[in-house]
């Protein structure tokens, strides 16, 4: 039988704790609608044990979570393995969702694109709908899925801290954008970089960084899962979960963040460049 992953037993449970206190659930309420012992409903919570998929559908009906999460939910809980991003890549996104709104730090490194978390509708549409050559139904599933991503970060209300380094052609390809659309998506960097606890860097010089990834460490966030990294290339993204190649990217980021440009400064020199 196969063992599941601490990050698969974290994502299970952290989506079940979080769903069912937005409901005005107990576990002992949860655990007689399903008619099941409240200790079974706190191990899942804490990620002791893993719900089987009929139960986890079950628990999505419950819990009104919504076809597309239940079934994220039951297959990770089924195949054990960290988010089954290979399989599903759409999962990579809910995962990485609720990541956000637990760990106590994290790092993202984006050589090409911005951020999904510091996108606008306009970049979604003007940049990644032509780079991705997707259809205008992807890609308003795919912006209206980032501004929902955006408003539950902006409301998280437990300290973490967000740091980001970008690529310099992000900036530069922002030039097939509309004139006004690029300042509304520089001025949304800039609000992002201005929220507490947020630092948005600019790698504009040759680094060691490679492709793109992201750290996620537990910090001194209670409710975070264990450390990992999300990394990804052209046909295949994964999370790595062993500690010492998660510190691996942790130090290789860290190493290069002083030498990235402070968003302000960038944009200040580069200001003739992006108008």
């Amino acid at each position: 039988m196969a063992v599941p992953s601490a990050l698969t037993s974290w994502q299970v449970g952290i989506h079940l704790a979080d769903r069912r206190q937005a409901l005005g659930l107990s576990p002992l309420k949860l655990s007689l609608t399903l008619g099941i012992s409240e200790g079974t409903v706190r191990n899942w919570e804490r990620g002791e044990t893993l719900p089987s998929y009929a139960e986890v559908l079950g628990l999505g009906k419950v819990l009104r979570m919504g076809e597309e999460m239940t079934e994220f939910l039951a297959v990770i809980a089924r195949d054990k393995k960290s988010l089954n991003l290979e399989t599903h890549p759409r999962y990579n996104a809910l995962g990485l969702a609720k990541a956000e709104l637990h760990y106590g730090s994290i790092w993202k490194w984006e050589p090409l694109i911005f951020p999904g978390i510091a996108q606008t509708r306009a970049y979604n549409t003007q940049v990644l709908q032509v780079a991705e050559d997707t259809t205008d139904q992807q890609a308003k599933f795919g912006a209206d899925f980032k501004e929902q991503r955006q408003e539950d970060i902006k409301d998280r209300t437990t300290p973490y801290r967000m740091s980001i380094m970008i690529g310099t052609n992000a900036f530069y390809d922002m030039k097939v954008m509309e004139r006004d659309d690029r300042r509304e998506q520089i001025e949304a960097l800039r609000e992002w970089n201005a929220m507490p606890d947020w630092e948005i860097r600019v790698m504009n010089r040759p680094s060691d960084l490679g492709g793109p990834f992201e750290v996620y460490v537990p910090g001194k966030s209670p409710t975070a899962g264990p450390a990992f990294v999300y990394a990804q290339i052209q046909d295949r993204s994964w999370c790595i979960e062993e500690l010492k190649r998660v510190e691996g990217y942790h130090e290789r980021i860290k190493k290069n963040w002083t030498r990235g440009d402070d968003l302000e400064a960038f944009l200040e020199a580069e200001r003739d460049r992006l108008a």
